[in-house]
């Protein structure tokens, strides 16, 4: 379904006590931190004439990550990500309290130019940012799209819940502020998933996903020793639904992207 536009707002989404649907299984990775974050990833096949003559390929691997064991920050200024967007500054973050957790994600004045084609013009947003936080009460996540303009692919209604879709059937698909429940109770959540769905409707770009700010946080028991929190569940990729609600707020944000691990080959 496509929509008018969304023009210089602020939209957060948040799940005040996440009381989400689990995600598909994934397996329990015994040595991963307690929080992590990253500002980018991309794995994706376009179709000719998406961002150039001939078509790409392009695999990046986790952007600019940081985690609770270190490094615990990172970022990087003018970064592109292989032209599939681009950015003024990508940060993240992830700190380790007593007990607390919490991990932060964030890109400053970023643009989309693999989504240009269907929008009309060339998706923009002033921050994309994802944030979480542990405590023995439970995990809280968030995401905030300031000023976020999709052009013709759609706009996002104040007052839903998290894992919101919108797009174009069989062509993309935009969910925002993916929240995702693992098995072992951490969570992870991306403020932007684009998927590309290798359709062969008109306007198809081609197949693959761009996650845009995510951030994990493992669950903190009640009984867990300070500054040992549970260890979480590498990210799942199948989202889950779950409630929430979107107010508008002043922008803010944090997260990362250094791009070293980016690869493209030319089809």
């Amino acid at each position: 379904m496509r929509s008018a536009l969304l023009r210089g707002r602020t939209l957060a989404v948040a799940a005040p006590a996440l009381a989400l649907l689990a995600a598909a299984p994934a397996a329990v990775a015994a040595d991963a931190p307690a929080g992590s974050a990253y500002g980018a990833s991309a794995s994706v096949s376009l179709l000719a004439g998406v961002l150039g003559d001939k078509g790409i390929s392009v695999e990046t691997g986790k952007i600019s990550p940081s985690n609770t064991d270190g490094p615990t920050s990172a970022s990087v200024v003018d970064a592109p990500l292989k032209g599939l967007v681009t950015a003024k500054a990508i940060t993240s973050s992830a700190k380790r309290g007593d007990p607390d957790v919490t991990a932060k994600a964030a890109i400053v004045d970023a643009k989309l130019p693999v989504l240009a084609p269907l929008a009309g013009s060339t998706p923009k947003a002033r921050v994309i940012s994802s944030e979480c936080t542990s405590t023995p009460d439970g995990i809280k996540a968030s995401s905030e799209l300031a000023g976020l303009d999709l052009g013709r692919i759609g706009k996002l209604p104040v007052g839903t819940a998290p894992n919101q879709k919108i797009g174009v059937p069989g062509v993309v698909q935009v969910i925002v502020n993916e929240q995702i429940k693992h098995e072992d109770g951490s969570v992870t959540v991306n403020a932007l998933h684009i998927k590309l769905l290798d359709g062969k409707a008109t306007g198809a770009l081609g197949s693959g996903d761009i996650v845009l700010a995510s951030s994990t946080c493992a669950k903190v028991a009640a009984t867990t020793t300070p500054g040992t929190p549970s260890t979480p569940t590498a990210p799942a990729k199948p989202p889950a639904e779950g409630p929430g609600q979107v107010s508008v707020i002043p922008a803010g944000a944090p997260e990362t992207g250094d791009g070293s691990l980016a690869a493209v080959t030319v089809q």
